[in-house]
């Protein structure tokens, strides 16, 4: 996990300086707490107890991510987020940065509570994230290395496709055109096989038979005039 800057800024308080120009609240700031150093929070690596819960393909929420590591936030625990509420609390929305910190230190000496607890719950909590992520990344991975193979397979079954619908239409095309061209041809030897027909037929049609038909009309006009 890359080191992160918040690690190192942990609360620390000094017991020496007392600040009388503070509120009540810094005046009551407790002499037993010193700097906190972050070496003294190597948090172990948390492992994955149970599936993610989801909600079909969506991310899931930090609070299960947190729940399938084994971090659970007890109601009497103090956790990270209820130092976050105190922090927020409406007495210390105007307060310093200064007051804010000796406020939370007062609750937690109330409590009994080390801040040691709750600066590990913050970085247990981070590592789980960061767990989760790479969990993520490889499942990505997985997932574009399985597409992608998927693609290819697609790509080439389109391409074989693709080739066997063109070659169909460049079959297609040649048998219009063999067609076509068969069509013509017969039609050029009909025109052969009709003016030889014709070259026969000629001889038995008589050149006299418009004279005859003449002259017979012609007899008839006289038979009736007798």
């Amino acid at each position: 996990m890359a080191e992160k800057k918040w690690y190192n800024v942990f609360v620390s308080v000094d017991d020496e300086q007392k600040r009388s120009s503070e509120t009540a609240v810094s005046q009551r700031e407790p002499s037993g707490l010193t700097s906190v150093s972050p070496a003294r929070f190597e948090v172990s690596e948390p492992q994955l107890e149970q599936p993610v819960a989801r909600i079909g393909e969506e991310f899931p929420s930090f609070e299960a991510i947190y729940q399938a590591f084994g971090i659970k936030d007890a109601t009497s625990a103090f956790t990270v987020y209820r130092a976050e509420e105190l922090l927020k609390s409406v007495h210390l929305k105007n307060a310093s940065p200064e007051i804010r910190r000796s406020a939370l230190m007062v609750a937690l000496e109330a409590l009994r509570i080390s801040p040691e607890d709750v600066i590990q719950d913050a970085v247990k909590r981070d590592k789980a994230l960061t767990q989760f992520e790479k969990i993520e990344e490889r499942r990505l991975r997985e997932l574009e290395q399985k597409k992608s193979e998927e693609n290819k397979r697609l790509q080439e079954e389109m391409e074989r496709i693709f080739n066997e619908i063109r070659e169909k239409m460049e079959d297609n095309n040649n048998l219009i055109k063999e067609t076509r061209d068969k069509f013509q041809t017969w039609q050029q030897e009909k025109e052969k096989e009709e003016q030889r027909l014709s070259g026969v037929l000629q001889y038995f049609v008589s050149q006299e038979v418009p004279e005859q038909a003449h002259g017979t009309k012609r007899r008839r006009s006289s038979s009736s005039e007798n």
